[in-house]
C-alpha cells in the first residue's frame, strides 16, 4: 500500500510543477541555443547539440500533438528527458509556457519500458501523482478510477502490473501521466515494444485523450514509425543527427478533421498513403 514514507520517492517525478500556468501569448516550449558534446576536443568528440533551437507554438482552442523522429543519435530521447525535468543540457535554456525550467521542474512521460510500480496495484500507480499533491485518498481514489476508465482499464484497478499486457501497462502509465493535471504530456516511443493489436489500441487511447482533454493540450511523442507519426500526428519534425538540426517540419492534416476525429477510417485514404510515402522518404534520406 502507498504510505507517506514511500511517497516521498516519487517526489522528483510528479512535483506540483505539472500545472504550469498556459498563456495564450507564449510558446509552449522553447530550446533555445541548446549544446551538449560527448568527449570535447577528443578524437571520438560526438556533437549531440550545437546551439540548437526549436519551438513548438501554442495553438489556442485545439492543442497540437507532434511526433519528434530522426536519424539514430540524433537526441531525441535526449531532448524528450530534457523537457521532462530527468536530464540536462551542458548549456543552453528550456522555455515552458515563456518560463525558464529550474531544477524542480517535471513533466509527466510514458517510456518504451513499462514504468509503473509492480509492488502497487493498478489503481494505487494512477493515485500517486494526485496523493503527492496532497489531495486527500477518497478524492484520488475517484479520480483515478475516473482515468482507468478513460483508457478502458477500470476493471482491472486492484490487479498488480504483472497482471496486465503491454498494451495495457502503457495505459496504466498513461493514466498516471493525466493524473498529474499537465497540459503537457510527453510520450517516449511509448509503443515501441508493443505488437501491431496493442500499438493501434495505445494510438488510438492517445487520439482520444488529445481530442477530449477540456484544457489544449500539448502531446510530443517520440517514435520510430511512420505509420504511427502520420495517423495521431499534426505535426512531424525530422532531425538530422551529429550535431541535432532539423531537417524537415511537415504538418499534418486530412480533409474532414473539422467534422470527426481521426480514426482508423485514415488507413483507407489517399492522403494518409502521400504522407507516409514523403516522411518515408526523408526518413531513407537522412538515414543513407
Amino acid at each position: 500500500m502507498i504510505n507517506n514514507d514511500n511517497l516521498q520517492t516519487y517526489k522528483r517525478m510528479f512535483s506540483e510543477e505539472h500545472a504550469t500556468p498556459k498563456s495564450d501569448s507564449v510558446d509552449v516550449i522553447k530550446l533555445k541555443n541548446i549544446t551538449h558534446i560527448f568527449n570535447e576536443g577528443q578524437p571520438n568528440e560526438y556533437k549531440l547539440f550545437e546551439n540548437f533551437n526549436l519551438t513548438i507554438p501554442d495553438i489556442p482552442n485545439r492543442g497540437q500533438l507532434v511526433s519528434i523522429m530522426g536519424a539514430s543519435g540524433c537526441g531525441k530521447s535526449q531532448m524528450l528527458k530534457v523537457i521532462a525535468g530527468l536530464n540536462k543540457f551542458q548549456k543552453g535554456t528550456v522555455e515552458i509556457y515563456g518560463k525558464e525550467i529550474g531544477d524542480n521542474h517535471s513533466f509527466p512521460m510514458v517510456f518504451q519500458t513499462y514504468s509503473n510500480y509492480e509492488w502497487y496495484t493498478v489503481l494505487e500507480n494512477v493515485m500517486i501523482p494526485m496523493l503527492i499533491r496532497n489531495v486527500d485518498k477518497a478524492t484520488a481514489e475517484q479520480k483515478a478510477l475516473a482515468l482507468l476508465e478513460e483508457v478502458g482499464l477500470k476493471e482491472h484497478a486492484y490487479k498488480y502490473p504483472a497482471k496486465l499486457s503491454g498494451g495495457q501497462q502503457q495505459r496504466v502509465a498513461i493514466a498516471r501521466c493525466l493524473a498529474c493535471n499537465s497540459q503537457i504530456i510527453l510520450l517516449d516511443e511509448a509503443t515501441g515494444a508493443l505488437d501491431i493489436k496493442m500499438k493501434r489500441e495505445v494510438q488510438n487511447i492517445i487520439l482520444k485523450i488529445f481530442y477530449e482533454m477540456k484544457t489544449d493540450p500539448t502531446i510530443i511523442n517520440v517514435s520510430h514509425s511512420v505509420e504511427e507519426v502520420c495517423y495521431i500526428s499534426n505535426k512531424v519534425i525530422i532531425l538530422e543527427a551529429n550535431p541535432c538540426r532539423i531537417f524537415k517540419e511537415i504538418d499534418i492534416h486530412y480533409t474532414g478533421e473539422e467534422t470527426r476525429q481521426r480514426g482508423e477510417w485514415l488507413f483507407e485514404t489517399q492522403e494518409y498513403a502521400n504522407y507516409v510515402r514523403m516522411i518515408t522518404n526523408y526518413m531513407d534520406e537522412i538515414c543513407k
